[in-house]
């Protein structure tokens, strides 16, 4: 019997909050190698992330990393039922928003068409690029633009988690979009041509 969306949703975020410090430290240290090397700060103009919550993989190197070379970052601000970007420096004021994640005080925010790739946290994938999020449909409507089969200007998106994070299967429905690349502590798998083309394992 396939176990239920939620069901899922909660034995994965179980296990990832059962990692111990150690483990955690170690593991994001190897997701962060492998993002620094992977070419993104090489080849996009504009990058998105997320600070990490509930047990969610540390981003930070990169994040200090943009601020470092003063290349954009943006992290996500919540616009109703979905999801603008603002642009982050490290040691910029934050504010909680309704779910308590800390978000960007400044409230002039571009669109996800506008950003050249976003790093997405995430609950569960698969071997295909499905993505399980938080069950919000944040993202999902964020990204919405990209079911349109004229959409040609899109970002690439990257999935952060670990490896015990990969499922067998994830249902995927009319909304979902999949994720390009996700990387892990095991190293960086693509879905997609353009993240072949793109990124370097």
């Amino acid at each position: 019997m396939q176990q239920s969306t939620s069901s899922l949703r909660q034995s994965l975020r179980k296990q990832r909050q059962a990692l111990s410090k150690s483990t955690r430290e170690h593991f994001d240290y190897s997701i962060q190698q492998t993002l620094l090397n992977s070419g993104v700060l090489l080849r996009f103009s504009s990058i998105a992330g997320y600070l990490s919550n509930n047990g969610e993989p540390s981003i930070h190197s990169l994040i200090q990393t943009c601020s470092d070379i003063n290349r954009p970052f943006y992290l996500p601000v919540l616009k109703k039922k979905s999801l603008a970007f603002a642009s982050y420096t490290k040691g910029n004021e934050l504010t909680n928003n309704a779910f308590n994640i800390p978000e960007p005080s400044n409230q002039r925010t571009l669109a996800a068409k506008f950003l050249s790739v976003i790093l997405v946290p995430l609950v569960g994938f698969d071997h295909q690029g499905n993505r399980l999020g938080m069950g919000g449909g944040f993202y999902d409507h964020a990204l919405n633009f990209m079911l349109n089969p004229a959409c040609t200007k899109r970002p690439l998106l990257i999935g952060i988690a670990y490896s015990l994070q990969k499922v067998d299967s994830i249902n995927r429905y009319a909304w979902d979009i999949p994720l390009d690349a996700v990387i892990t502590e095991e190293g960086l798998s693509t879905f997609s041509v353009k993240a072949r083309q793109l990124l370097r394992p």
